[in-house]
């Protein structure tokens, strides 16, 4: 029998207002879904955290109070607490009525945890609580911290960028509990991630005192690479551990904190020592909601590169454009807006950009192909060609019938759908880069061999030539030091085997787009395009691009019209609503 689609929503946690504080994506589950694809739909979120939630019957919640069994996944692994998506859930449940109390209960892995509303007139610190009609009071244990000895105070720093040090110690959690000199000092932390991978414990908490007059008690910050969030933006269950140490520093159980991350939040925590417990208080706020189409994990979904296609009726200022691509987070979010054309015109335009989490760019091919498939899918276009007018000039996609083309190696997973999607997107010729320091490159990805480096002619990217495909796979990247080389992104190819089916492989870095690792670039084929037309003699490719998700590229160069044709499928897994 087919499972139901799955609900969700996109909340913001300790804050009143969108695209602040910490999104989590809450998914109500009315069938049981196995772990493989708990953790699949998490990664293709690639919020902070993902929280499933199940009801439990009235006949198992002995108490009479509306239980819940809750699961919090980050993009890469499920964690055994997490506060900011227990405040989502809450309020997910609360403000869509799903429960009639104003109390839940949550059987989690950390034992039962408890949601109130909590009126703000309750509360100690009224000025500093945002407005509304009620915040939510979660309970949750108290986590000790200890004094670590064994840890070098010079790595921390170093992974601190130099930050001094003032004391070191551990969670209970797993986690490095840092303190500096001053919240000051917090804020200003420019963390270098690849360091902080190295340092030992889950990830690194760094704390400080604030100053009398900032209103607050003390600011925080989070760091977790390993988990897949470089920086968390608002923990609530940090603060379990942050009660702990401040009570004892400043001799009181009730606290006003605010972590200090680019999004910012504030928490306001009461310390229960005698039940070893932590009273977190805050808001929160529902960005987008819809449902999840995907029947069951499969090879077809949560592959490739998923991006986000938002149809715009109204015009909408770059500040809400790019708000929303920060708030979702996935690789590029796409804006599709029709264009009124003239009685003769037969082909259907649309004006199209694409944002990544920090900032737009001029082409992008798999959002492309993202944004050809909805509209095609949905019937929103009559025709087989769909012609976009971008910052690359205008760009076409057409529908291609699998009996159209010879190239079958993309089509090994086969599809609910039955064609192809063609891009036609404008060649990205390269040229010579002869003043790049070949050894920085090489430091960058942890000291692989570089064959050669070029850079696209419009110097937005490097393109380095590895000795083969298995080096591009093998290849471990040092995104702080990319971060250090010139250009937009880093593209790495190497030539593939005969055997393979493939011509050449490829990765692309590009953190200083929000983006460690683009997991299938369909605009940087345009420039390898260019490059292995040269080396290999030919004009069609099949081209596999070795991130960890994986996806297959067939390209062919058109080079006397300056032109590259991508062709590949898609498939939709979540659609909903943008509600702010």
């Amino acid at each position: 029998m087919a499972k139901k689609p799955v609900k969700y929503s996109v909340v913001d946690a300790f804050t009143d207002k969108a695209f602040k504080g910490n999104p989590a994506a809450v998914c109500l589950l009315e069938d049981p879904r196995e772990e493989e694809w708990l953790q699949a739909v998490a990664t293709e979120f690639n919020l902070s955290e993902t929280c499933y939630l199940t009801p439990i019957s009235d006949a198992e919640s002995l108490s009479g109070t509306p239980r819940f069994g809750l699961r919090w996944f980050t993009p890469v692994a499920e964690v055994e607490l997490c506060g900011h998506a227990t405040l989502a859930a809450s309020y997910f449940l609360f403000s869509n009525e799903l429960v009639k109390s104003d109390k839940i209960e949550f059987l989690t892995q950390s034992g039962v945890l408890t949601a109130k509303k909590f009126p703000e007139n309750r509360t100690s610190n009224p000025v500093n609580e945002p407005k509304g009609n009620y915040l939510i009071e979660l309970d949750f244990p108290a986590v000790p911290i200890a004094e670590i000895n064994s840890v070098d105070v010079l790595e921390i720093s170093k992974s601190l960028n130099g930050a001094a040090v003032v004391e070191v110690q551990k969670t209970a959690g797993d986690d490095l509990f840092v303190v500096l000199p001053s919240a000051k000092a917090v804020a200003e932390v420019a963390p270098q991630f690849d360091e902080i991978r190295r340092c030992p414990g889950r990830g690194m908490v760094i704390t400080g005192p604030a100053s009398p007059e900032s209103g607050f008690d003390f600011y925080s910050r989070f760091f977790c690479p390993k988990l897949g969030i470089n920086e968390d933006p608002v923990t609530g269950s940090l603060h379990c551990s942050l009660a702990v140490y401040w009570s004892k520093k400043l001799g009181k159980s009730d606290f006003i904190a605010y972590q200090a991350s680019p999004r910012g939040g504030v928490i306001n925590i009461q310390m229960d020592e005698k039940n070893e417990r932590v009273l977190l208080r805050g808001k929160a706020v529902v960005v987008a909601e819809g449902v999840i189409l995907v029947d069951a994990f499969t090879g077809e979904a949560f592959k490739g590169n998923p991006a986000l296609v938002c149809s715009l009726e109204d015009t909408k200022d770059d500040q809400w454009l790019q708000a929303v691509a920060s708030e979702l987070n996935i690789p590029s979010t796409a804006y599709v807006t029709p264009v009124s054309m003239s009685p003769e015109s037969t082909i259907p335009r649309f004006g199209i950009r694409w944002f990544t989490p920090v900032t737009e760019v001029k082409l992008c091919g798999h959002a492309t192909l993202a944004a050809s498939h909805f509209l095609f899918s949905y019937g929103i276009v009559q025709s087989d060609i769909i012609e976009f007018s971008s910052h690359s000039g205008v760009l076409t996609a057409k529908k291609i019938s699998k009996t159209r083309t010879s190239i079958t190696v993309n089509e090994c997973h086969d599809q609910d759908e039955d064609f192809l999607i063609e891009l036609d997107f404008p060649l990205i010729p390269i040229a010579d880069f002869n003043s790049v320091d070949i050894s920085q490159i090489s430091k960058s990805l942890n000291g692989a061999s570089v064959v050669e480096v070029h850079k696209t002619t419009n110097g937005e990217d490097l393109l380095v030539v590895l000795p083969s495909a298995k080096a591009v796979v093998e290849v471990q990247p040092q995104f702080d030091e990319i971060k250090r080389c010139p250009g937009r992104a880093m593209i790495i190819t190497g030539a593939a085997l005969p055997e393979s089916e493939f011509d050449f492989y490829s990765r692309v870095f590009s953190p200083k787009l929000g983006i460690d690792e683009d997991p299938v670039t369909g605009s940087v084929h345009c420039a390898l395009g260019d490059y292995w037309s040269k080396k290999l003699g030919k004009s069609d490719f099949v081209a596999y691009q070795a991130s960890p998700r994986g996806g297959v590229i067939n390209l062919h160069l058109d080079e006397k019209n300056e032109r590259v044709l991508l062709r590949g499928k898609a498939v939709i897994v979540t659609e909903g609503s943008i509600l702010v």
